[in-house]
């Protein structure tokens, strides 16, 4: 892009005062971060491609106000922050979040690391439903970290409860405290930097394979520091920190109406169309 990507996505998340790359910064920005792009798959729910080139990220992410999944994400944030001063780069997870699995999973997880003040810490707008809304840091293994929603910690892979053999290369795992109990969320090795060319093998997996959720299931995801707001197909659940709500889109007015205002994604009449068509398909 001839225009900077970082000066797009300060303008995006409107910090409108100068900028240093300090931690306090980093904090806002990812706060902001959530509040303003919404994690989503439509694309590939319907079966379009899904780009990581900088110029088609910007496009969707920061002009269109279109939603992206963890891998569009943080290939943003990425190039973003390292442009703002900070010594970023990514690396590929493996999710545990919901259920145990029986083989080990897939590298598809893009998150974003920065070191910072001799400390490294995590940056990841893009998980969806349990998305942390802070940075965390990775140097404080074991301890809880507050958000403003729910408390997070990373642990070392030994103590996450699950079998070393469904961690291959796996690090440390991140929990998220749920109902007085720590539950796991993903896995990462810090020292796994990837190459844009990894980054590229696990999106055309999430984006095309019968076997990703992501084609199979519309997924959206924003928050606040009072709620996050979810949709899976035509579920919305508002969470809250006193309680959560639970509603049916029942009618395309309901769904469009749900897309535009709750999640903020800019998109014309035909193609939601064509996603509530796709949803009707799923029981």
């Amino acid at each position: 892009m001839k225009q900077i990507i970082s000066t797009r996505y300060l303008n995006k998340l409107g910090f409108e005062v100068d900028f240093k790359p300090t931690q306090d910064n980093l904090k806002t920005l990812l706060s902001l971060h959530v509040q303003h792009i919404p994690f989503g798959n439509i694309a590939s729910f319907l079966g379009e491609e899904v780009s990581l080139e900088p110029d088609r990220l910007v496009q969707k992410l920061l002009i269109e106000n279109r939603e992206g999944y963890c891998l569009e994400h943080s290939s943003l944030t990425k190039i973003a922050l390292t442009e703002l001063g900070y010594e970023a780069y990514n690396v590929l997870g493996r999710v545990y979040y919901q259920g145990i699995p029986t083989t080990v999973p897939v590298r598809t997880h893009l998150v974003t690391l920065v070191r910072l003040d001799q400390q490294l810490f995590l940056y990841d707008p893009g998980f969806g439903g349990m998305t942390p809304t802070t940075i965390l840091s990775l140097d404080r293994i074991g301890e809880m970290q507050p958000t403003p929603l729910e408390p997070f910690r990373f642990v070392d892979i030994a103590a996450c409860g699950i079998d070393t053999s469904l961690l291959t290369d796996m690090k440390y795992m991140l929990q998220v405290f749920l109902h007085d109990e720590w539950v796991n969320v993903y896995a990462i090795n810090p020292e796994q930097k990837i190459a844009p060319a990894d980054a590229e093998i696990a999106n055309w997996y999430i984006s095309t394979s019968p076997e990703s959720m992501f084609t199979q299931h519309l997924m959206l995801f924003t928050a606040n520091s009072d709620a996050r707001m979810t949709l899976k197909d035509r579920v919305l659940r508002i969470h809250a920190k006193q309680k959560s709500d639970k509603k049916i889109l029942s009618t395309f007015n309901d769904f469009e109406e749900t897309i535009k205002n709750v999640f903020q994604i800019e998109m014309n009449q035909e193609k939601l169309q064509q996603v509530w068509d796709k949803l009707a398909l799923i029981e």
